[in-house]
């Protein structure tokens, strides 16, 4: 029968959510992101039936979904840009793939795309009992040339006299004024009824009696038992008592649609304030007030950035001669806190999975992994089922490791700083492990099973996870060795990088990526005079 879904959600900077990757998931077409200098392609055993939908300004090259993304991209560069809109819809199985097709484009025309926005469709038919459909929207709208416009503006405020109103601070009093209605809750409760009444049409005009509300059962009168009336005077007890149980029945399935609605209202549902102990909010409360920000999973990621680069900012004060010992003491006070605070929600992160999706493998997925699938429940408000919990989970790791990429490949010394730190902590925790048994880390290298016989099994089981950990940092640092030595070979190809410490390394491909991104060769001499004369 047919069954009404829509979900909607952001994909965005802020999320390390890459336009160009979900379009290339959704669509089933290898795309290459000329941020990233990469391509992205994910095979698909069912080929995804794709295509673009665009307004009247829109120009020729919005047809091209390659292209589209990549300048949806570059025009929208701060951390937190939103770069799309999407929504995952599931298609009536009445209808026939033409027909399905033919009312979710009139669908995605008149809602989405004659109010400005460019539409990628993507129809998946993986599997027959379940066509589903993912269509994601560009936030911003075009001028009538063909550029890009304006998603809002900004208006200062002034007094009566029109004199400019100023903060406490000295700044000008000002707010954010939207030209596009498209973020309004109350858009996405008319675009479900819209899609309810689309498909309800149809349905209609073909003499199917399914239909489908975008509605509640409780809203809708569903499941309401009546009660049986037996006269006044006949079997009075008898009808007492089965009018409690139907009344009894009546306010067990009101409870059970209210929590049912509470996980589909943005307002009412928290997966991870709904698992948090009472002392555990006391906790978070304590960590909100010494973070001076609201301890959630969001908030905790923002403040982790803000963090870091602050010190950043900070350090290089400290290199020209300014004091900032003090300010150095709060940051490392705030990480502290930061620490404690991640440390309390991986927890309930854990807690919040297993209870919202028991069917997700711990074994196959890491923390990261969960925090993000928890953070995108919230952030939609829709617990993911089946196959689309299958697909997000996919969608997080490859945005993750995307991620983790780009800082390999893009901070090498950093990284290869981090991964230095989390080696010395191993090495220094596994040294005090051995030394109570009176052996050291060299004698691993040539271990048999008679030198660990007299360990606890929860030694053991550090030393393994510890030998695991310190191998998967020498592979990373093979990453960022070979970032250093693919950039300095083109740039310098007669050049002996094996006689360079990574310092020096750091250095000068610093200099070759800043002064020569094109990567053409250079001598000695090119790059001495480009130092001196930038």
């Amino acid at each position: 029968m047919a069954i009404f879904h829509m979900s909607f959600s952001n994909i965005s900077a802020g999320k390390g959510r890459s336009a160009i990757a979900s379009a290339a998931y959704r669509s089933g077409e290898k795309l290459f992101d000329d941020k990233e200098g990469r391509s992205y392609f994910y095979a698909r055993s069912v080929i995804p039936e794709s295509f673009i939908l665009t307004p009247k300004n829109a120009p020729k090259w919005a047809n091209d979904r390659q292209k589209l993304w990549n300048e949806v991209e570059k025009k929208d560069r701060k951390s937190n840009s939103r770069y799309a809109k999407e929504f995952n819809v599931a298609l009536p199985v009445e209808l026939s793939e033409d027909e399905q097709k033919a009312l979710l484009t009139k669908y995605v025309q008149e809602n989405f795309v004659d109010q400005g926005m460019v539409a990628d469709v993507a129809i998946h038919r993986d599997h027959p009992d379940n066509p589903h459909a993912h269509v994601m929207l560009t936030n911003r709208p075009f001028n009538p040339d063909g550029s890009w416009g304006l998603k809002a503006k900004t208006k200062y405020i002034k007094d009566a006299n029109g004199k400019q109103l100023l903060t406490k601070s000295g700044f000008p009093k000002q707010r954010k004024i939207w030209l596009v209605d498209w973020d309004k809750k109350e858009k996405i409760t008319e675009w479900r009824h819209n899609w309810a009444a689309s498909v309800n049409q149809v349905l209609e005009q073909k003499n199917i009696p399914d239909r489908i509300s975008e509605k509640s059962f409780i809203e809708q009168g569903i499941d309401d038992t009546p009660t049986q009336h037996e006269g006044i005077n006949r079997k009075r007890h008898e009808r007492k008592a089965f009018n409690q149980q139907v009344e009894e029945q009546r306010k067990a399935q009101a409870k059970y649609h209210n929590l049912d609605q509470k996980i589909r209202n943005r307002e009412h549902f928290d997966a991870l304030t709904d698992e948090l102990s009472f002392s555990e909010k006391h906790t978070i409360r304590d960590l909100s007030q010494q973070l001076k920000t609201y301890v959630d999973l969001e908030h905790l990621d923002d403040k982790e950035r803000m963090l870091f680069n602050w010190k950043n900012s900070l350090l290089i004060k400290h290199v020209i001669g300014e004091d900032v010992a003090q300010k150095l003491l709060t940051i490392d006070q705030q990480s502290m806190s930061l620490a404690q605070a991640n440390q309390l929600l991986n927890k309930v992160v854990d807690r919040a999975t297993k209870k919202l999706y028991p069917t997700v493998d711990f074994e196959q997925t890491t923390l990261a992994q969960r925090r993000e699938l928890i953070k995108e429940t919230n952030s939609e408000q829709t617990i993911f089922k089946d196959s689309e919990l299958t697909e997000r989970l996919a969608d997080i790791r490859n945005d993750l490791l995307t991620q983790q990429l780009l800082t390999f490949t893009k901070r090498p010394y950093t990284s290869w700083q981090l991964v230095n730190q989390q080696a010395q902590t191993i090495e220094k925790q596994l040294t005090a492990v051995l030394a109570k048994h009176g052996h050291q880390l060299d004698d691993l290298k040539h271990t048999d099973r008679g030198m660990l016989a007299d360990y606890q099994p929860n030694e053991l089981e550090f030393i393994s996870k510890a030998i695991k950990d310190l191998r998967v940092i020498r592979e990373v640092k093979d990453v960022v060795q070979t970032q250093y030595n693919s950039i300095l070979m083109t740039a310098f190809p007669d050049s002996d990088l094996d006689k360079l410490d990574t310092i020096d390394k750091e250095q000068i491909y610093t200099a070759v990526v800043y002064y020569d991104p094109e990567l053409k060769p250079l001598s000695a001499d090119d790059l001495s005079q480009l130092q001196q004369q930038p």
